[in-house]
């Protein structure tokens, strides 16, 4: 009789060829025994026997059989057949309807039997075993996880051990890099993919950077020093399916060895991908967010709110213009500003402006440091710190309570979450009130020093000969323009001084 062999082996190519090795002995032994011809063994590598859809080998093995290349499959350990009942009795059915026998075989060589009744229960077996090993691993990761476990790789990091990672000197740079071109030159994930493939940096795998890469970074505290834990979890052991887990359940550890970006980036960073996600999901397209022109979603209708969108008109001569996206999808029943904006023009204007600035550079820097401080002791003069501080510490202590009340079954969970819910709610809104006093205090300090760091980004921007949409944001903020054809510059370095 020809028979065919199935087995599952080990990824690890040393193991894989002692595994293949003794496996092909073993059925090769039993294959004489019997008076049978081993025509071949699939294998799949260090796949799971839960589900059969990706397992190459298993389901090329279901296709051959279908060509009548063998007449029996045999099986060392039914757990390597399938340990998803379901999978397992579908399998062996659709072989005996095409006249395929399956045998199952213990180490010793024994033929198990190959009823439906006896194969179902030692499926089952296989199944549960299954189950009970997903459970143990679950427990174990939560254990893990609420001591600190560290993820087995991670751009800007090597792994020591279990609980330790190091920073990457040469990938922490890049680190850096990838949130100043999001915060600073005000690049999206996907141009920031395509920056660093075309600088040849590789991925920590090797390959190439994808936009969705770039926003776990981008989105990932541990690069503030903070570690959070127990995130997801897997809800279906044989399906795979996972799911997020509530946020009152996450393991939060201060990490601040492994510190690359500062509080005030890491902020500024979630801040600007929450205001960009708004303007994505608006439906007007001239409001998206985009850096493709020197002004795009720079300019801005006093009246609508929408951006300009750039427009292309020849006529003997190409012109370029700027106009209310608002006006032009909607008409004036929707925006009344119909005031076209030359791209020339503008670009003069704003050249102008800057070289007024730099004239007098020494009163601006004088204007914005009063202007500062003035603003600052108005937005904070009522708000004190450790008044704030007690408040959070009293809040987390009401929330650990609650906490103890459902260990307790005072409460029950959905109790529990509600509670939790509110708390956390007014625990960032505290928390928030905290770090923007921190900021602006710190920030305070160096005011005047970010007034000269201003005036010489500007210098630098009239020193070039062609401007780039991120060379703009730099140093404007945004470019209102009216009815009535007044253009309104925001320098960022004034854009500052609006947070009351």
């Amino acid at each position: 009789m020809r028979i065919v062999a199935y087995c599952r082996v080990s990824t690890d190519k040393d193991e894989q060829l002692e595994s293949l090795e003794n496996q092909k002995t073993f059925f090769e032994d039993f294959a004489g025994k019997y008076s049978h011809k081993l025509i071949k063994i699939y294998a799949d590598e260090g796949i799971s026997g839960k589900q059969m859809d990706n397992r190459a080998q298993f389901l090329r093995m279901l296709s051959d059989a279908k060509l009548d290349m063998f007449d029996m499959v045999v099986v060392k350990d039914i757990s390597r057949f399938a340990r998803n009942t379901v999978d397992f009795l579908t399998a062996v059915r659709n072989l005996k309807d095409i006249g395929i026998e399956v045998q199952f075989l213990s180490n010793n060589q024994t033929i198990l039997g190959n009823s439906e009744f006896i194969l179902t229960i030692f499926s089952a077996m296989a199944q549960e075993e299954s189950a009970n090993l997903s459970k143990r691993v679950k427990f174990g990761k939560r254990v893990n996880a609420k001591k600190g476990r560290v993820p087995n790789i991670i751009y800007g990091y090597d792994k020591i051990d279990t609980f330790t990672l190091k920073i990457n000197e040469e990938e922490s740079k890049i680190i850096q890099k990838i949130f100043d071109s999001y915060t600073i030159d005000g690049y999206g994930s996907r141009k920031i993919a395509i920056t660093l493939n075309e600088n040849k940096i590789p991925s920590k795998k090797g390959g190439d950077w994808m936009p969705k890469t770039i926003r776990r970074i981008l989105t990932n505290p541990i690069y503030k020093g903070t570690m959070v834990n127990n995130k997801i979890e897997t809800v279906d052991f044989l399906t795979g399916k996972r799911q997020a887990i509530s946020e009152i359940e996450h393991f939060t550890h201060d990490r601040p060895e492994l510190r690359i970006i500062s509080d005030e980036q890491f902020s500024q960073t979630q801040n600007q991908m929450a205001e960009r996600q708004k303007i994505y999901e608006n439906k007007n397209p001239g409001g998206r967010y985009s850096n493709r022109y020197i002004f795009s979603t720079l300019i801005k209708c006093e009246h609508c709110g929408y951006s300009y969108s750039r427009k292309t008109y020849t006529y003997k001569n190409t012109y370029i213009r700027w106009r209310c996206s608002g006006n032009n999808l909607y008409t004036s029943g929707f925006c009344s500003n119909n005031f076209v904006v030359d791209e020339g023009e503008l670009l003069e204007h704003i050249k102008e402006y800057l070289q007024g600035i730099i004239a007098n550079k020494d009163s601006f820097v004088k204007n914005i440091i009063k202007e500062y401080n003035n603003k600052f002791k108005s937005a904070f003069s009522d708000i004190n710190q450790q008044m704030l501080a007690k408040q959070a510490e009293k809040l987390n202590y009401t929330k650990e309570k609650y906490k103890s009340m459902y260990a307790n079954d005072v409460i029950d969970i959905a109790e529990l979450k509600q509670k939790c819910s509110e708390l956390d709610r007014q625990i960032i809104t505290i928390e928030k009130q905290i770090d923007d006093v921190r900021y602006f205090t710190s920030k305070a300090d160096s005011i005047e020093q970010q007034a000269a760091d201003s005036m010489r980004d500007i210098e630098n921007l009239l020193s070039l000969e062609e401007y780039t949409n991120s060379d703009m944001r730099k140093i404007i903020d945004k470019i209102v323009v009216n009815v009535n054809g007044e253009i309104y510059i925001h320098l960022k370095a004034l854009s500052a001084l609006d947070f009351t």
